[in-house]
């Protein structure tokens, strides 16, 4: 057994083929094949059947699959730690966030973090909170930015660092900018625009209506604020977005915002990092330009100790 062999199998599970995982790590598929053969044989298990086209995991081969991604993420681990002996002259981080972090509250620490740390590359994703939280668990990210909140459990530490209001907004010309006084029932009968079923800020937005006993009626959906934005400007229903995201659009003219009596949407952004795995000292560089910036404290583990930089 070795960790060639464990990325091939890692790869056949999450690609559902032989052809594709050979082709994944370049190489030929009779001698990825062998690889997974002589896998079976040394544990002496079955791990994967055909199944049509594709492959199935046995239960043997979801137990292996489980140990496989930990050895990659070990691997990795000791990866960075050497890389740590080189200090920060050069690197890589992997960051998650979601479209309103990536767009008006890290990019200051961005600039910051590279004049400080020019040989360091940063990996941007940007996608919604839920999707992010997998990726960081499965060791593809370093730290999420994302909504909160988020289910810890005990692998993960989650550390609150900008709150925001939202706003309803709509065209200049929709019923409800026009009228003054409104009350929460008045939404129901309108359309909305908002985040995909399951997304954290939905979520926020659907208590803080269902306490004043409305039940948006949700028309159209998508994860992309901007999008959101401009549907709304187009008069496709009423939205609820971040006042960072709206405000120049309120001063033009293009949306106007829709005031409603006793209704208050926040939202808190938190980062995310995992609890119990190794920070190489890139990570922890860029935590404490983040802590730095956002006026965040993080605990001594997430922090380069003195005298390193």
């Amino acid at each position: 057994m070795n960790l060639t062999t464990l990325k091939y199998f890692v790869s056949v599970a999450e690609l559902g083929s032989l052809t594709a995982a050979a082709e994944a790590h370049f190489v030929t598929q009779p001698a990825l094949s062998v690889g997974i053969r002589k896998l079976q044989e040394e544990l002496g298990a079955k791990l994967v059947v055909a199944e049509g086209r594709g492959m199935r995991l046995t239960r043997a081969g979801e137990i292996v699959l489980d140990y496989a991604r930990r050895f990659g993420r070990l691997e990795e681990e000791l990866s960075r730690e050497i890389a740590d002996l080189e200090g920060l002259v050069r690197g890589k981080i992997a960051i998650g966030t979601i479209d309103a972090a990536s767009s008006y509250v890290l990019p200051r620490v961005f600039s910051r973090f590279r004049e400080r740390y020019p040989g360091i590359d940063i990996a941007l994703e940007v996608m919604a909170t839920s999707p992010l939280l997998r990726e960081l668990r499965a060791g593809r990210l370093d730290l999420v930015v994302g909504t909160l909140p988020v289910e810890k459990g005990g692998d993960l530490d989650v550390f609150p660092v900008y709150t925001e209001r939202l706003l309803l907004v709509a065209r200049p010309g929709h019923p409800l900018a026009r009228r003054r006084a409104l009350l929460p029932a008045a939404l129901a009968e309108h359309p909305f625009i908002s985040f995909h079923e399951g997304a954290n800020t939905r979520r926020i937005i659907e208590a803080v209506l269902a306490n004043h006993g409305v039940a948006p009626r949700v028309t159209t959906t998508t994860d992309s604020p901007e999008a959101i934005r401009n549907l709304a400007a187009a008069g496709l229903g009423i939205a609820i977005l971040p006042e960072r995201l709206v405000r120049d659009d309120i001063r033009r003219g293009t949306l106007a915002e829709i005031r409603i009596r006793g209704l208050v949407f926040e939202r808190t952004l938190g980062l995310i990092i995992p609890a119990r795995r190794y920070l190489s000292s890139t990570v922890r560089a860029f935590l404490g330009v983040l802590a730095e910036g956002l006026a965040v404290e993080l605990p001594e583990r997430c922090l380069l100790a003195k005298g390193i930089e």
